[in-house]
């Protein structure tokens, strides 16, 4: 998916400036693939965060701090929350931890 690009450390937009001869801005917002900070943005979200998706959000924090908390069960939860956030063909694979995960977008 092609989108507004956001800073992957602070979050802010991505801004490179370009002007014409006359030094007027011709454009300044950068354009790419946003697959990975849209997937981003759900993992990291708690359910609320997306005032027009009030069900959509993963809230990973939730998961990282539950100690009965199972690699099934936050693999599962993960792939059913992109799938709602249109990432249907999402696979989730978590790795020794739950920190150690991956996503394959096949």
């Amino acid at each position: 998916m092609r989108g507004i690009l956001l800073d992957r450390v602070t979050g802010d937009l991505q801004v490179q400036v370009k002007r014409d001869a006359n030094g007027l801005i011709t454009s300044g917002l950068v354009i790419g693939n946003t697959d990975y900070q849209n997937m981003n943005l759900i993992i990291q979200a708690q359910k609320g965060e997306f005032k027009e998706f009030p069900t959509l959000g993963f809230g990973i924090d939730n998961y990282l701090k539950a100690p009965e908390m199972t690699k099934q069960i936050f693999e599962n939860d993960l792939e059913i929350e992109l799938k709602s956030g249109g990432y249907s063909n999402a696979k989730v694979t978590v790795g020794d931890t739950l920190l150690q995960f991956s996503i394959d977008l096949k």
